[in-house]
């Protein structure tokens, strides 16, 4: 039996992120004002895991992916896109701090995870040719799905996004640790220097 979708868990069409007209507090577009980290608020969706999504994602080598495939290792995961030249970048360089602080023996239980916030320009090859530039190592993947998917995933993860006229997309920085069940257990809302909270979750969510 398939693992129930988003409709399942109470999400609804008009209230999923990403589909209003106006930005939802918390956003950043294309700006070069970084976001300082702030306590990331509660969802609707607490205590509810990923993995009760079935949703498809492929990875940067064609793979098909689903979400319980993570399941078994905290995952660190933020939901970015390629062309995004601002905010995501920054939040690439976090994580890989993050993955950086870990000691030695902890880091191979861990996944760094980028789900793609613009699966139609994000191909396989942009995303190989980001991972290289990056230079993201064996511990990271970069994820794309269905706009649904997308969607569903984002109002778990408690993560806003809008898209703009001009095609960039405004999104919340928010980086998330998600246990060996795909709970979320730590939310990092902007960007930060000092990741000891982050390092802290993760070694409580092995």
């Amino acid at each position: 039996e398939a693992a129930p979708r988003a409709e399942a868990l109470g999400l609804h069409e008009e209230s999923a992120p990403g589909l209003h007209e106006q930005p939802a507090p918390g956003l950043h577009g294309e700006t070069t004002t970084a976001p300082q980290a702030e306590s990331a608020s509660h969802t609707e969706y607490e205590g509810v895991s990923i993995y009760a999504l079935d949703s498809a994602f492929t990875d940067q080598d064609e793979r098909a992916v689903r979400l319980k495939d993570l399941a078994g290792k905290v995952v660190v995961a933020a939901m970015t896109y390629t062309s995004c030249q601002a905010v995501c970048p920054r939040i690439v360089s976090d994580m890989q701090a993050i993955e950086h602080q870990l000691p030695d023996h902890a880091r191979n239980g861990v996944q760094f995870v980028l789900f793609s916030l613009d699966p139609a320009r994000d191909t396989p090859e942009a995303r190989r040719r980001f991972s290289k530039e990056h230079q993201l190592s064996e511990h990271w993947q970069f994820l794309a799905g269905s706009d649904d998917d997308v969607r569903d995933l984002a109002a778990v993860l408690g993560m806003k996004y809008q898209r703009e006229d001009n095609g960039d997309i405004a999104h919340s920085a928010l980086i998330v640790v998600l246990d060996r069940t795909g709970v979320v257990r730590h939310r990092q809302a902007g960007l930060s220097d000092d990741n000891t909270a982050i390092l802290a979750a993760i070694a409580a969510a092995r």
